[in-house]
């Protein structure tokens, strides 16, 4: 409901820039063998491969950093607000681009804290699926708890877990993002 604008704020907001914003204040807690779960969404996929190819570019350089990417969701909302998102070669569609951020942060997370002295920690993005819940206005064909198998199964990745490490996964499996 809105413009595209208000959404594009609203849902960039929430999703990507609430995530950013609690990453940001926790991963100084972390303890060795941590594991987070940005919690993304195949819409992410859809948004990637739909954004024009020079767009798609610049989210998927291999040492993008998150004040790049923030700058990228920044002009897609201010672009929205304009309803000139598509011209500049975004997604149409806010959710995608919002749950597209998460993603790319979570590559980001997971490449600057290779290099933390503190050991393994692991950060993955997943897709819980379509689950029914009162965002899907219960039309999910997934339980909760169904949804919530893969998020769970990347929190207790055991200690020394090489793979998944940085990546997006569905149903426990990486899958080949963008």
């Amino acid at each position: 409901v809105g413009t595209i604008g208000e959404r594009a704020t609203t849902t960039c907001g929430t999703n990507y820039f609430g995530t950013l914003n609690v990453c940001n204040t926790l991963f100084p807690l972390l303890n060795p063998h941590a594991r987070v779960v940005n919690v993304s969404s195949m819409a992410s996929q859809e948004a990637i491969s739909k954004c024009s190819e020079e767009m798609r570019s610049k989210f998927k350089q291999p040492n993008i950093t998150m004040d790049e990417l923030t700058a990228l969701i920044q002009q897609f909302i201010d672009a929205a607000q304009n309803d000139d998102h598509e011209k500049q070669g975004f997604f149409l569609k806010p959710y995608g681009m919002s749950k597209l951020g998460v993603t790319v942060m979570t590559f980001i997370q997971q490449r600057l804290l290779n290099s933390d002295p503190r050991e393994d920690i692991i950060v993955n993005a997943c897709c819980p699926g379509y689950v029914a819940t009162d965002m899907t206005l219960h039309k999910g064909p997934k339980t909760i708890t169904q949804g919530a198998d893969t998020p769970v199964y990347l929190a207790l990745l055991p200690p020394g877990t090489s793979s998944p490490k940085g990546d997006f996964v569905s149903e426990r499996t990486i899958e080949n993002w963008g």
